[in-house]
């Protein structure tokens, strides 16, 4: 798996440097010479897409021990996707096309390893006891793709959630990692999102970096910004969107491999302190 780790930077931008960025084929990480715009967003090679709507996600059979209640975690989790599937695109109040549709629950697990793939995929999985990726401890979820090198058309994703770093707060009255804000961003990254550097933005690296977001409560904390409700307008507009491409994009990068990509994007949470602000840090794969 390859990572990408984004520092705790106070920094200023221009509002008109602000915009979302999408997941594609071209992987600097992986040695691909990709070109990349001003507001850090990757435009070589294929932008992630979804064969086909609605987006199926599905719970492994076991739920977390370590949050106070199996069910409502799960009402935290489908929250959050709800909450990119109910952006209005325009003043009609218009609902963008994006849907989910949650399945039944898978009851493989997943082997708990770097590049490891579920028997079944598309599942969200609870991690209890240890967390063998890029900043142990500190990470708190992760999000997977495995895609088409030319078309970028998904075949398989799934998210890791850290539950052994919490604690994790599932109700608003509880202390703790609010669970729901950090899926919110996850599910970012499963529709084909990557990080962008808009401070109001849920798909910013730092979660906190927009003071109000932390300091108004949880509510605030999961909410979308301009540009996530852009871009879910823009990829799944109100008269529904394209989903399969009909050409191979024009522009593709180089040493791109000659098989399926994996592991197109990652989310992970990571607590870090700036100053006196306890702050969480987004790293992307």
């Amino acid at each position: 798996m390859v990572w990408m780790a984004f520092g705790l930077l106070l920094v200023v931008w221009p509002r008109d440097a602000f915009a979302y960025c999408r997941v594609t084929t071209c992987d600097i990480k992986k040695g691909h010479d990709c070109a990349v715009n001003e507001n850090g967003c990757v435009r070589d090679g294929a932008a992630l897409r979804w064969p086909s709507l609605p987006i199926v996600y599905r719970f492994h059979g076991q739920d977390s021990a370590k949050l106070s209640d199996g069910r409502e975690a799960r009402l935290a989790i489908r929250a959050a996707f709800q909450r990119w599937a109910d952006v209005q695109c325009d003043d009609n109040g218009s609902r963008t096309s994006l849907r989910f549709e949650e399945r039944e629950d898978t009851p493989y697990d997943k082997p708990l390893e770097v590049n490891a793939h579920a028997r079944e995929g598309f599942a969200i999985f609870f991690r209890d006891e240890s967390w063998p990726y890029e900043g142990g401890g500190n990470t708190l979820a992760i999000t997977n793709h495995d895609y088409g090198v030319k078309s970028g058309l998904i075949n398989y994703a799934d998210i890791e959630i850290n539950t052994s770093a919490g604690p994790f707060a599932i109700t608003d009255a509880e202390q703790g990692i609010d669970l729901q804000a950090v899926l919110v961003h996850e599910v970012g990254h499963y529709i084909g999102l990557a990080h962008n550097n808009n401070p109001e933005s849920i798909m910013v690296a730092t979660h906190c970096q927009a003071a109000d977001r932390c300091q108004n409560g949880k509510t605030q904390m999961r909410q979308l910004g301009p540009d996530d409700k852009l871009a879910v307008c823009t990829i799944y507009p109100p008269e529904g969107a394209t989903i399969i491409p009909t050409t191979e994009p024009t522009s593709d990068c180089n040493a791109a491999p000659a098989k399926r990509g994996s592991d197109a994007a990652l989310g992970g949470l990571v607590l870090a302190i700036a100053v006196i602000i306890a702050r969480r840090r987004f790293v992307q794969r």
